[in-house]
């Protein structure tokens, strides 16, 4: 039972993680930023213009970012001697997470009967969950790999806080997202 447990754990943090990295992305960046503004902001904001466009990316086109970041903190953790099975499947399950997010944008007939199946099990993110993200002020529903934590944290208004705090602390505002129509600007 502590096994599962732990694996339930660690596919909620690494749901939670790369939801985070999405909200940064969504929130707060600029395709003006050296090195990942051209790579990973421009892309991240033609998706919401064109939210199916990024299914033509083969995996590893979509997992670049991921797959370096997860490197070097394995990398890390093996240096230190703390590498451990938790991280490895952390990583793993993080790197996948723009995988998991294409199969939402993919129709059933091409997202295989395996995915299909671990969707229809909710074990996999929804597309009708995932759609929420995109309608209205697209501010929702930023983690992609389950259907678990966005009820939580929209119902504790997680981001909106967040947001708050830093433009209070730091003085930064949420970035205008130009694809969000005028009636749904805060």
């Amino acid at each position: 039972m502590r096994l599962v447990l732990e694996i339930v754990l660690i596919v909620l943090a690494a749901d939670f993680v790369t939801g985070f990295v999405h909200w940064l992305e969504d929130s707060y960046g600029s395709p003006e930023w050296p090195l990942i503004g051209k790579h990973v902001i421009e892309p991240n904001i033609l998706h919401h213009h064109q939210p199916t466009a990024f299914t033509e990316n083969s995996w590893f086109e979509s997992a670049r970012v991921p797959l370096a970041l997860g490197a070097v903190a394995l990398s890390a953790s093996a240096a230190l001697g703390a590498l451990s099975w938790q991280q490895f499947l952390f990583v793993a399950i993080s790197v996948n997470a723009n995988e998991v997010h294409k199969w939402n944008h993919l129709p059933k007939r091409k997202r295989g009967w395996l995915v299909n199946g671990l969707q229809k099990l909710r074990i996999l993110q929804t597309q009708k969950h995932h759609a929420k993200h995109h309608g209205g002020a697209k501010n929702v529903n930023y983690c992609v790999i389950t259907n678990l934590l966005n009820p939580v944290l929209e119902t504790i208004g997680f981001w909106r806080t967040l947001e708050r705090a830093i433009e209070l602390v730091l003085g930064v505002k949420k970035r205008h997202d130009p694809s969000v129509p005028a009636k749904f600007q805060t």
